[in-house]
């Protein structure tokens, strides 16, 4: 800027005592380039001071220091610490089915068991219900579930039917579905022929409205 204010006055003294309009035309062009070129100067100075200042390099340090923006963070998907299991829902009895083929040897069983009565109710009896004595636990619900269930593993309960001889047996007790439960066989014996068929007896509620797990016969 120093040097550009005496390059115009320069000019508008040469100006001022030029008489063609040539001369003046040409001087004043030449005072206009000095005067351009001193502001360019001086604008060109003023940035540089601006860089080199401690405020502008705070400035920009700040810029070149910012971080960038940080994901948002994604919301967490439960409570802290470690996940907790869900109480199991109750299980109850009535959730045992009995499978299909064990439907077919009950069935195959009883008509082996059938017998002519003329004094039961129908004509017919059945040989394959077993006949117990009288106990503490007749003419209760699921009273043979409840006794094979209090004989021990291996126990074997007799009877005689109109015409065939029966057997119930205990053969073992195991965990079936998450139920203690024991297996069974009934057997009738006519003669030569027999027939069979598997039983399951399991112990717990019998349903949502049972209070006292109990012995209760599946098939």
């Amino acid at each position: 800027m120093r040097h550009a204010i005496p390059m115009a006055a320069v000019a508008a003294a040469l100006l001022a005592t030029s008489q063609g309009a040539q001369a003046q035309g040409f001087l004043k062009r030449l005072a206009d380039r000095a005067l351009d070129k001193a502001e360019r100067t001086a604008e060109t100075i003023g940035e540089s001071a601006a860089r080199g200042s401690p405020r502008g390099r705070k400035a920009k340090d700040r810029r070149e220091a910012a971080p960038a923006a940080a994901p948002a963070a994604s919301e967490p998907v439960g409570p802290a610490g470690p996940a907790r299991a869900a109480p199991a829902a109750a299980r109850y009895i009535d959730s045992l089915r009995t499978p299909p083929d064990v439907e077919a040897q009950k069935t195959a069983y009883n008509r082996f068991g059938e017998v002519s009565c003329n004094d039961c109710e129908g004509g017919i009896d059945l040989d394959g219900r077993p006949k117990f004595a009288y106990d503490q636990y007749s003419g209760k619900y699921n009273e043979r579930a409840a006794r094979a269930g209090s004989w021990p593993v291996g126990h074997t309960h007799n009877w005689q039917g109109r015409a065939s001889k029966g057997t119930l047996t205990v053969l073992a007790e195991e965990s079936v579905d998450g139920f203690r439960c024991r297996r069974l066989e009934y057997r009738l014996v006519r003669g030569d022929a027999s027939a069979t068929r598997p039983g399951l007896i399991c112990f717990g509620l019998a349903n949502s409205s049972s209070e006292v797990e109990k012995w209760h016969e599946i098939y």
